[in-house]
């Protein structure tokens, strides 16, 4: 623990000023080597004082930073003191400085002061007479040179004083004191007491004064000792000679420690053997930081300390939430890294992943699990391994709809019971209002879940929703104040969340023209243009109106907005205008002439020397034509801008040199004779005859190189049959090739067939989830946990993480044929499957544009989530990922404000009551999407900078409807998040457990997703 020194306590008051209303005095503290004030007076009405002090703990005057004002203190008012709440020292040095008296006139115009400047840090001297010639002036009238101080803020009484610098060390004025200087007797070798000792005229100054130590550090009343609290050697460094030196410390007593570089060792520590890695508060290596080196991925201070891991029966952990980051206090979260299990009573398991609630799950391993109620695997499941001879056929029995329909029996909650998909056991169905009796109570229609609901067109005032009431078998909405028709009046009447709009279309009155222009002459154009009445604020106003841009008219351009034309160009005779505004006849023009003739431009002829090759009459090309036939002399001859055209070449035989026997088109067609740089030249294409058409110019490639009638003669087998597997123990499969022998270099062959590129085949080298052998490595649609030969390609679904160990789809689950039409085919059953079902072992997929998977069961789900290595997503899952660590209502973009709102224009998902399948039809008509579909706004859960989500991979769509999702909620199944037929958005938050459903309940709008405890792209 650290205790301030008490003469730090002393410097801290003597900054600080008295308050309004107390009376005149001073507090002198004269600590110069201790950064303390030399004078503080204090006005006896608050104000017409101001204080220029030096630095609080600098070991020298400087600068104030301390808070308040400052305060100008003139040589006139040095000896006033206040001794009221200072040291015994002050108080001492108080007694020998005389009070001035308040009542004194002021001074007069004729006493002259320009030349004694403000002093604010002038030392008090000890013995200074009160001055009679110099009396106290109340109130100071303005001084033009002195300048402002500019931490003080102007008070009425002191004006500003601009142009007078500060003197620190300025002596008091001759004139000023009452002492006869005219006399002086030498004493000896000048010494720091306010007396000329050698007669030289200065003070304190000169004759052999020794300023370099402690005592006097630099000038005389810098005593480094005065406040050298604690220290055992002080020091004094002079840098400027005649300026304060600083004070220091080069060893402290025991005990105290010098943190602020002073020359008191203002601090007390002992310093201990205890390292800084113990989050005790204490400076334990007295280095002014406390706790400094504790490690914020300790569980005993996770982020730093105050936070404590803990982990109900089991062992604490702590890691960085971003693990491409250090641990640090906004990257740091608690962990369970183990738990506790000694024995029947006393076993934990940690199945939900939260860190909060520790090794929440009590459970003793028995074995495999069994029909008996107990979860005898402690995998968080009861009976969910059970392969028991059941199927058997039982018929219902109950009240209401558990009255009707057959089942088989099976395994349930330790029992064997009967069940089946058109079989209704008590507890299955919720009830619904529609006249039967759903939960087999005896009662029809009591407690509907689908009625207490609240309905209405809208919730925004001035509207009000209304609630779903059950009559006679039907649910009826009673209560709804539906919106009006909208008005330009700063109201919501519509009640869409939107003012003074009705969709997207302006209120009533709205969208009229207004300041309406004068119509132009007729021919005429104008750069004015009529406005758009508009809504705007709740007022009617005049938007887009375009005025007149000049005041003089342009060429066929009414631009002053008058309704007539004037100042027009004579477009008969102006080549700038001729015949129409703006047609110059000599725009593009070269060396062309042209003039204006009864509004039509007439072309004069090129210039002598230049040609209108192209015909646009501009005579842009300069050439003096030698007569209509080209040579082949690099000259354009006929100056019509090509030069050596249209001439009739040689025949190769007279100018190339290769063998006749060569018909290839290369050594033939192909050769080109032409004129080149003025003379004709032969050119062969590209790698024939490049050494003279010799032997050595052939080399393995489609052409005859050397022109001698044969093709490729340097290598044998040119040409014959081959595949892309041949000779391999293990064939390419669906990325086999057949091909021929092809060149391959100069001088060698190899099979043109190659193995297929992944990429070029459905799905590319990636293996996707779509029934293909994408990396030909003989698996389909293979997991991570089973990824085959090809041990670095498998389906790599897209997730996102939600929390440490936990990954989820990023979309709904689909089947791997699924596309944006269809929701394909297949079952999930990999393991077991009712009587009667084949087990298709279909994959689920992760993927954008799909049509869900629905009409699945939640045994299905179980089922194909293993197989892909992980599991069937939990409530909580669901409620983490819908929130996205926020209070989320739903799960909208962006978290926070707008995930907690209904839907609005801007942000909507796929539920009955928000969403419009086909506009084009009266009413709300409903209909499925596809995954991540572009028809809504802003449906997805925002998991952007959180958990190490990058962009690719940090939205989790379609929480919030589609398909309702079948979760898992201990030991049993529910559905979450509404779907694309629910009415009630309050249905489908984050938060709402809809219904509770049986293991085999399947319906069209009930889908899924699953989870991972590992990063299944991994």
């Amino acid at each position: 623990m650290q205790y301030l020194d008490p003469a730090a306590l002393c410097r801290k008051a003597a900054r600080a000023l008295l308050p309004r209303g107390a009376v005149w005095g001073l507090c002198v503290v004269l600590a110069l080597g201790c950064g303390a004030s030399d004078v503080l007076p204090v006005g006896a009405d608050g104000a017409d004082v101001a204080l220029d002090v030096g630095d609080d703990d600098s070991g020298g005057g400087g600068t104030d930073t301390t808070p308040g004002p400052d305060i100008d203190v003139s040589p006139a008012e040095d000896a006033r003191t206040d001794t009221s709440d200072v040291g015994q020292d002050a108080i001492d040095i108080a007694e020998d400085v005389p009070l001035i008296a308040e009542d004194v006139p002021p001074v007069s115009e004729d006493v002259e002061t320009p030349d004694v400047p403000v002093v604010p840090d002038v030392p008090v001297a000890p013995d200074v007479p009160e001055t009679p010639d110099v009396p106290e002036t109340p109130d100071v009238p303005e001084t033009p040179d002195v300048p402002e101080t500019p931490d003080v803020p102007e008070t009425p009484d002191v004006p500003e004083t601009p142009d007078v610098p500060e003197i620190p060390d300025v002596p008091v004025a001759p004139d000023t004191l009452d002492e006869d200087t005219s006399a002086c007797v030498p004493t000896g070798i000048e010494s720091c007491n306010g007396v000329d000792d050698d007669c030289d005229g200065l003070t304190d100054q000169g004759g052999g004064l020794a300023l370099d130590g402690p005592a006097a550090c630099g000038v005389c009343g810098n005593d480094c000792t005065r406040c050298a609290t604690h220290c055992v050697e002080v020091t004094c460094a002079v840098d400027t000679a005649g300026e304060p030196g600083t004070c220091g410390c080069a060893a402290c007593a025991p005990g105290w420690v010098n943190l602020d570089g002073g020359a008191d060792c203002e601090t007390s520590c002992t310093a201990t053997d205890q390292p800084e890695i113990v989050c005790d508060g204490r400076d334990d290596d007295c280095d002014g930081a406390t706790d400094e080196d504790v490690s914020p991925c300790d569980p005993a201070s996770c982020g730093g300390c105050g936070v404590a891991c803990e982990a109900k029966n089991g062992i604490p952990g702590c890691e960085a939430l971003d693990a491409l980051a250090a641990c640090g206090p906004k990257n740091a979260i608690c962990t369970v890294s183990g738990c506790t299990c000694t024995g029947p009573g006393d076993c934990w398991y940690d199945l939900d992943g939260a860190a909060g609630n520790g090794c929440e799950y009590a459970c003793f391993p028995t074995g495999e699990d069994l029909c008996d109620g107990i979860d005898n695997d402690c995998n968080g499941l009861v009976d969910d391994g059970v392969d028991l001879a059941l199927g058997q056929a039982c018929p219902a029995s109950g009240l209401g709809r558990c009255g009707a329909g057959t089942g088989v029996t099976v395994c349930a909650f330790g029992h064997v019971v009967c069940a089946g998909t058109d079989l209704v056991t008590p507890g299955t169905l919720v009830e619904t209002c529609n006249g039967l009796d759903d939960d087999c109570d005896g009662v029809t229609d009591d407690g509907a879940t689908d009625a207490g609901i609240a309905c209405g067109t809208s919730a925004l005032a001035p509207c009000s929703l209304g609630w779903l009431a059950c009559v006679n078998g039907d649910v009826v909405c009673q209560g709804a104040h539906d919106p009006a028709p909208e008005l330009c009046n700063g109201l919501d009447d519509d009640c869409d969340g939107v003012v003074d709009l009705a969709g997207d279309q302006p209120p009533l009155g709205m969208g009229a023209p207004c300041d309406v222009p004068k119509l132009p002459p007729e021919g005429a154009s104008s750069p004015c243009r009529a406005g758009t009445r508009s809504c705007v604020a709740g007022t009617a106003q005049c938007i887009g109106a375009i005025h007149a841009t000049a005041v003089v008219d342009a060429c066929g351009d009414d631009t002053n907005c008058d309704g007539a034309l004037t100042g027009q160009p004579d477009r008969l005779t102006d080549p700038a205008h001729c015949g129409d505004c703006g047609h110059d006849c000599a725009a593009g023009a070269v060396h062309a002439i042209w003039s204006c003739q009864g509004g039509q431009c007439l072309f004069g002829g090129c210039e002598t020397g230049y040609v209108d090759l192209d015909g646009d009459q501009a005579c842009e090309y300069a050439c003096v034509s030698q007569g209509p036939k080209e040579s082949c002399n690099g000259v354009d001859d006929n100056c019509n801008g090509v030069v050596d055209e249209e001439l009739l070449a040689p025949s190769p035989s007279f100018v190339c040199q290769h063998s006749v026997a060569a018909t290839a088109p290369e050594c033939t067609s192909e050769v080109q004779v032409s004129c080149v740089n003025g003379a004709w030249s032969c050119q062969y294409p590209t790698g024939v005859c490049a050494g003279g058409c010799s032997a050595d110019d052939e080399i393995c490639d489609l052409l005859d190189n050397d022109c001698d009638g044969a093709l490729n003669e340097n290598v044998p087998s040119y040409g014959h049959p081959c595949a892309s597997d041949e000779g391999l123990a293990t064939g390419h499969g669906p990325c086999r090739t057949t091909g021929l022998r092809i060149c391959n270099g100069p001088s060698a062959l190899k099979c043109s067939a190659a193995k297929a590129d992944c990429a070029g085949l459905p799905g590319g080298c990636v293996e996707e989830c779509d029934t293909i052998d994408n990396d030909c490595d003989g698996l389909t649609d293979e997991a991570y946990t089973a990824s085959g030969p090809a041990a670095s390609t498998f389906v790599k679904p897209a997730v996102t993480r939600i929390a440490t160990g936990l990954w989820m789809f990023t979309y709904e689950a689909s089947r791997p044929t699924a596309t944006a039409q269809t929701a394909g085919s297949g079952n999930g059953y990999w393991t077991s499957a009712p009587a009667g079902i084949a087990r298709d072992r279909t994959r689920a997929c992760s993927k954008p544009t799909r049509l869900p998977w629905s009409n699945v069961t939640p045994n299905e789900v179980s089922q194909v989530c293993a197989a892909l290595g992980g599991r069937a997503c939990t409530r909580a899952d669901f409620q983490l990922a819908c929130g996205a660590t926020s209070t989320c209502n739903w799960a909208y973009n962006p978290r926070g404000l707008a995930c907690t709102l209904a839907n609005t224009p801007t942000k909507y998902c796929n539920l009955g009551s928000t969403f419009d399948g086909s506009t084009s039809i009266d009413g709300d008509q409903d209909r499925l999407l596809v995954t991540a579909s572009s028809e809504l706004l802003n449906c997805w859960a925002d998991w952007s900078g959180l958990q190490g989500n990058i962009a690719s991979n940090n939205k989790i769509y379609d929480l919030t409807g589609n398909v309702w999702e079948i979760v898992k909620d201990g030991d049993v199944w529910r559905t979450m998040g509404g779907s694309f037929i629910t009415r009630s958005t309050q249905g489908a938050t984050c938060q709402s457990t809809f219904a509770a459903v049986a293991a085999d309940y399947a319906h069209y709008d009930a889908g899924f997703r699953c989870c991972f405890s590992s990063n299944p792209t991994l």
